[in-house]
C-alpha cells in the first residue's frame, strides 16, 4: 500500500517572511533577490498577518504609493495546513481557492513553512526518475525544422 506523501515532505521551511510595516519596494526587492513570487507576511508581534505576491503589488484597484507598506497591498485571507496533512488537501485547497500558495502552521498557529506550486511537482518528480528530454528549440531551427 503506498505511503501518503504529507505536507512535511515537500514544504518549504527556509522561507523569506516580509514584516507588515515594510515599504512595499523593499519587499519587491527581497522578492525578486530571493526568486520568489510571494511571501508570508508578519505583524509586530511575529504573527501571521497575510501573504504578499506581485499580483498584489499590481493589483489596479489598490491606490499604492511611495510610502506604501506590505500592510497595503497584502492578501489578509491565508489559507492554511499544518504539516501532518495530507499533501492532497494542500493541493485540493490551491486548486479550489484557485491560490498559488498555502502556509504551513504549527498547532499554536505560528509559521512553520508554505507549499508551492513548484514543491508539489518536486514530490511527482522521485530522485530515481530519468530525467527529462529537453528540446532546444534553437537547435530546430538551426537545423530548418
Amino acid at each position: 500500500m503506498p505511503q501518503t506523501v504529507r505536507v512535511r515532505d515537500v514544504m518549504t521551511v527556509a522561507l523569506v517572511v516580509l514584516r507588515s510595516d515594510t515599504k512595499l519596494i523593499e519587499a519587491w526587492h527581497q522578492l525578486h533577490a530571493a526568486g520568489i513570487t510571494g511571501a508570508p507576511v508578519i505583524d509586530a508581534k511575529g504573527r501571521l498577518a497575510g501573504l504578499l505576491s506581485l499580483v498584489d503589488l499590481a493589483d489596479p484597484r489598490r491606490s499604492l504609493t511611495d510610502e506604501s507598506t506590505v500592510a497595503d497591498a497584502m492578501t489578509r485571507l491565508v489559507y492554511a495546513v499544518r504539516a501532518e496533512d495530507p499533501l492532497v488537501q494542500a493541493v485540493h485547497l490551491m486548486i479550489q481557492e484557485r491560490i498559488h500558495r498555502v502556509v504551513v502552521v504549527n498547532d499554536d498557529g505560528s509559521l512553520a513553512g508554505i507549499v508551492v506550486p513548484m514543491d508539489i511537482l518536486r514530490a511527482v518528480v522521485t530522485n530515481d526518475s530519468e530525467p527529462p528530454a529537453f528540446v532546444d528549440l534553437r537547435e530546430l531551427a538551426a537545423r530548418g525544422a
